[in-house]
């Protein structure tokens, strides 16, 4: 149109140049290419025009025919959707009634290929557009015009469509409270001599010992007269002998292939810092507070009346933690989510420095775990660099024996050490609040009554367990307004 133009008024400069220079009185000639000049610009501007209004009614009716369409999908009445897409088209400048506009909206169409679908939505808009330059010129000819009439049609139909989400969920069943991690070919958990046990929890190993006798089995129980457990899970053998009762509330599961979830073994190593003590060993005197701090060395306190563990975490380093002899041991301000966390670790870069836990011949032990910070939910924590022991291992390892009460609320975790318990009478609190969880490369247990982790979440402690996969598929029809004529 532009070009037409450039060439129109090219030619008209190009006449009026000659006009001017011509001096034989030939004027009519000249009269007669006015008009030509004059209709070939106003045929060029109001071309654009129309273009331009023509291409606003197209677009506002498309618009109207999706707010009409969208209302019908949603169970609107077709009065509604009427007036929401009028309202479109006098958004986008077209209103009905106004400026020579007609709006029509039509369910279902008037005309095309969806004149019998009841949903479908038809609007047409329709302007009378008069034509500046034209009627000028029809003037200066002595024509009358009206102008020209446009017209914007689009037709909208409801289109269902249908989306597959597929969500994968994993979930830990979180039952394990006493926990073997050895993968190997051993037996992971031995359990013998006792008179009663209860308790809420499953007693789980990797082992893969597959024995006929409690001695070779993966998980060997013997010599008790009743025993309550969850179940037993192991990816070896689950063998009983020379008992009473054994009552599981889901029957074994032997021979299994998935490995129990570790819970804590994303922790990462810990940072003790430089030494506040120094091969610590209790002064004299019945009554003991120890403070939280580094303690290289190890940590010693023997034959005390009380002693009071400073809420916080003990990082012992290089050495044991050896409790022995005491009539009381508990956290002396461990209230709300305050509690203690044992750290047996090194300072040396040597991992053979790393210790291991020897808590003897206490009346009461009585300690929780902290229920926030990084060891949430833990009271004795091993370094997992540590020396890899066996079942048979003495040192570096978890002993708990001749206690007349001991209230552990919280994990114990050795992932690379055994855990020996023997001659406990009274262990935990209820089967309520109580939570302790064991967690070893290896689990002796002897003389042990009743475990409970119904209330481990007051510690954030998180029992060991099996991850289970779950794949959920769902299906949703969406229908929405397609542009369709």
């Amino acid at each position: 149109m532009p070009r037409v133009f450039s060439r129109t008024l090219s030619v008209a400069q190009s006449g009026w140049r000659r006009f001017r220079r011509d001096e034989s009185g030939s004027v009519l000639a000249y009269m007669v290419v006015i008009p030509v000049l004059a209709g070939a610009l106003a045929i060029g501007v109001e071309t654009g025009q129309l273009y331009r209004v023509k291409h606003q009614m197209q677009s506002a009716s498309d618009a109207a025919a999706l707010a009409a369409s969208i209302d019908l999908i949603a169970g609107k009445v077709k009065s509604i959707a009427t007036a929401d897409a009028i309202y479109e088209t006098q958004r986008s400048g077209f209103t009905n009634g106004t400026n020579n506009v007609t709006v029509a909206v039509n369910v279902p169409p008037t005309s095309g290929a969806n004149t019998a679908n009841q949903n479908a939505v038809e609007v047409i808009v329709t302007k009378t557009q008069s034509l500046s330059f034209g009627s000028l010129l029809n003037s200066w000819m002595g024509r009358t015009s009206s102008g020209y009439t446009l017209t914007a049609r689009s037709v909208v139909v409801p289109i269902a469509s249908t989306t597959t989400t597929t969500a994968t969920t994993t979930t830990v069943s979180s039952v394990g409270c006493m926990v073997a991690l050895t993968p190997n070919n051993e037996q992971g958990v031995t359990f013998s001599s006792f008179n009663n046990f209860n308790g809420d929890c499953t007693i789980m190993t990797n082992s893969k010992a597959t024995g006929t006798t409690p001695g070779t089995a993966s998980v060997g129980m013997s010599s008790f007269n009743n025993a309550t457990l969850k179940s037993i899970y192991t990816m070896g053998s689950f063998k009983a002998a020379s008992y009473l009762h054994l009552t599981l509330t889901t029957a074994a599961q032997t021979n299994q292939t998935t490995a129990i979830v570790d819970p804590y073994s994303s922790l990462a190593a810990p940072s003790p810092g430089t030494c506040t003590y120094t091969n610590y060993v209790a002064p004299k005197g019945n009554n003991l507070t120890l403070s939280p701090g580094t303690y290289c060395g190890g940590l010693t306190v023997n034959g005390k009346s009380n002693v009071y563990f400073t809420a916080g975490t003990y990082y012992i380093a290089n050495g044991d933690l050896i409790i022995q002899a005491d009539s009381n041991v508990t956290c002396s301000n461990c209230t709300g989510t305050a509690g203690v966390t044992f750290v047996l670790t090194q300072t040396t870069g040597n991992n053979a420095d790393i210790g291991g836990v020897s808590i003897t011949s206490e009346n009461n032990v009585t300690l929780n775990a902290p229920s926030t910070g990084p060891y949430a939910g833990i009271v004795f924590y091993q370094d997992r660099r540590a020396t890899v022991g066996t079942m048979a291992s003495t040192s570096k390892i978890f002993t708990l024996s001749s206690l007349n009460n001991a209230t552990l609320s919280g994990a114990i975790y050795f992932p690379n050490n055994a855990i020996n318990i023997s001659s406990i009478n009274n262990t935990g609190s209820n089967s309520t609040t109580g939570c302790t969880v064991w967690i070893g490369r290896y689990i002796n247990f002897s003389s042990y009554n009743n475990n409970w982790i119904a209330g481990c979440s007051l510690y954030n402690t998180t029992p060991a367990g099996i991850a289970t996969t779950t794949t959920t598929t769902s299906t949703q029809t969406v229908t929405k307004g397609k542009l369709v004529e």
